[in-house]
């Protein structure tokens, strides 16, 4: 059976990066409708991560405890790379919160720092999420047949 996480995972990491793009932009330029888009970016991320975590956790249980060929070599790095996706989805969850309790959050300057603080560590997180998946296919050969 191919793996069904890839498939997942390039929406949520196009549309969370997106978000912090789109509110650079908004930063920048001061046009609201981008600070609409970054917030439907933001929410509509989050939501399609809930696939992507879960299709992840299917493929590594079905690769890593295969009883024809168990991966005990890559159980550290999946769990890394579980773990940082989870913490991608926690993030970006409190981000998503204050956002939507807030909607001028970013026009504040006090209630900003914190919000954009959540936003940079969110798409470092997803940065670090995608390299440790990436290790896991191109060094590990983790789900490539």
């Amino acid at each position: 059976m191919s793996p069904l996480h890839p498939f997942t995972v390039h929406l949520p990491i196009g549309l969370l990066l997106g978000n912090a793009i789109m509110t650079a932009l908004y930063l920048w330029r001061g046009d609201r409708s981008l600070e609409t888009a970054a917030y439907h970016c933001l929410w509509l991320g989050w939501l399609l991560l809930l696939p992507a975590v879960a299709t992840g956790t299917i493929d590594a249980a079905r690769q890593v405890f295969d009883p024809v060929r168990p991966r005990d070599d890559a159980l550290v790095w999946v769990n890394a790379h579980a773990l940082s996706g989870v913490a991608v989805m926690v993030v970006y969850w409190q981000a998503w919160q204050s956002r939507r309790r807030n909607p001028t959050i970013l026009d504040d300057a006090r209630t900003r720092r914190g919000y954009l603080a959540q936003l940079a560590i969110g798409a470092a997180l997803v940065v670090l999420t995608g390299w440790l998946g990436g290790q896991l296919v191109y060094s590990l050969r983790l789900g490539v047949g």
